[in-house]
C-alpha cells in the first residue's frame, strides 16, 4: 500500500499524506504502481469530463479535460517533455544537450513543442467517439505512465544525479512484471484486442525511445521520461483512432 501511495504523491497532485519518505528503493518500487495510479488519474478525468459535458460542449469539454491533467499532475512530464525537445534541438554535443535539459527556463522550441503537443492531443482525443472518450481517457494516462516504466528498466542514468535517477538505478524485474500485468490487464478490459494492440506497440516505442537516448546521451533523465509519457500518450490516442 505504500508503495502505491508514493507513486499517487511522485505523479499527481493529490494528497496522500506526510508519512511518507522517499527512499532510492521505495521510489523505485513504486513505479509497479504507475499504471494502476494512471488509472485512478483516468477515471478523475472521465468523471471530469463527464461533468463538463452537462456545461460546455464537446470542444471546450476536452480543452478543459486536458487542461485538469495537466493540473493533477503538475505539468511534470509536459515540463519534461519541452525540456526534452530544447535539448535535441539545441543540435550540440551531449554535455550541451544535458545543460539545455537541466536549465528552468523553457526555450522557444519547446515553447513551439508544447503547443503544437497540446493541440495534437486534442484534436486526437476529438475524433474519438463520445461512446468511447472515456475509456480512451483512460487507457491514454494508463499506457503513458507504463511507458516511463518500459523505458525507465535498466537505462544508465545520463547524469550523476537527477529526479529519475532513484528510479533507473533500484528498478527491478518486480516491478516490470507487475506494471505490465496491470497495464495490459486495464487495456484488455477498456479497448479488448486493439488494448492489445496498444500495448505491443507502446512496448516497441518504448525500446526504440530507450535505444536512442542512451546511444545519443548514454542514458536516461527525469525529463526524458516525462516525455516519454507523453509522447505515449498521444500514440496511444492515434492508435485507438486508427480502424
Amino acid at each position: 500500500m505504500k508503495d502505491f501511495l508514493q507513486a499517487l504523491s511522485f505523479l499527481t497532485i493529490l494528497p496522500v499524506g506526510k508519512f511518507l519518505i522517499p527512499d532510492e528503493k521505495r521510489l523505485a518500487r513504486s513505479m509497479a504502481f504507475f499504471p494502476l495510479v494512471g488509472f485512478l488519474i483516468g477515471l478523475l478525468l472521465a468523471l471530469g469530463h463527464y461533468l463538463l459535458s452537462f456545461l460546455f460542449p464537446k470542444p471546450l469539454a476536452l480543452w478543459f479535460t486536458i487542461g485538469f491533467l495537466a493540473f493533477l499532475t503538475r505539468g511534470l512530464h509536459l515540463d519534461g517533455f519541452a525540456d526534452t525537445m530544447d535539448g535535441l534541438a539545441s543540435g550540440g554535443s551531449r554535455e550541451k544537450i544535458l545543460e539545455v535539459m537541466r536549465d528552468s527556463r523553457i526555450g522557444a522550441f519547446g515553447v513551439m513543442s508544447l503547443i503544437l503537443f497540446i493541440g495534437a492531443k486534442y484534436l486526437a482525443l476529438d475524433q474519438i467517439p463520445n461512446a468511447s472518450i472515456y475509456a480512451s481517457l483512460i487507457v491514454m494516462v494508463v499506457m503513458g505512465r507504463y511507458s516511463m516504466v518500459l523505458v525507465c528498466f535498466r537505462s544508465p542514468y545520463a547524469r550523476s544525479e537527477g529526479l529519475g535517477k532513484p528510479f533507473s538505478d533500484n528498478l527491478g524485474v518486480r516491478e516490470i512484471v507487475l506494471s505490465s500485468v496491470s497495464a495490459l490487464g486495464i487495456a484488455l478490459w477498456l479497448a479488448g484486442v486493439e488494448g492489445f494492440l496498444i500495448f505491443l506497440s507502446l512496448g516497441l516505442l518504448s525500446l526504440f525511445y530507450r535505444y536512442f537516448f542512451v546511444k545519443k546521451l548514454g542514458g536516461i533523465t527525469g525529463d526524458i521520461l516525462g516525455a516519454a509519457n507523453e509522447i505515449s500518450e498521444l500514440l496511444t490516442l492515434l492508435l485507438l483512432i486508427i480502424k
